[in-house]
């Protein structure tokens, strides 16, 4: 038997691909209800624009949860081995030196000369 290419879908990427699907059914419900009920085109005293309860909010969850899926799937994608990138200059300075200080052991030699 062989193993099919694609990977088998974690238990989170089944959570999040169940949230997208009752996201997607809640836009839709939404958008329904605004053109069919006038009263939701309004605002109301508690929710406040209705749209926004109806439209807006699954609609800007819903693609934060595509791109919640697309970033983990270009992490899954990068390489493992990527080259190691080098140090900038400012992190040089800043490294620890295993010996002793050059001005240490410069100060030290003239004291022990004299």
């Amino acid at each position: 038997m062989t193993r099919s290419a694609t990977p088998r879908p974690t238990a989170q990427a089944d959570a999040l691909r169940t949230l997208e699907h009752l996201l997607l059914g809640a836009l839709f419900l939404g958008a329904i209800a605004m053109l069919s009920l006038p009263a939701a085109r309004g605002a109301s005293a508690t929710l406040g624009w209705m749209p926004l309860w109806l439209l807006g909010l699954p609609a800007a969850s819903l693609a934060t949860a595509f791109a919640l899926r697309l970033s983990r799937r270009v992490a899954m994608q990068a390489p493992s081995s990527a080259p190691r990138r080098r140090r900038p200059a400012t992190f040089a300075a800043t490294r620890r030196r295993t010996g002793a200080p050059r001005r240490a052991s410069r100060l030290l030699a003239a004291i022990v000369l004299r």
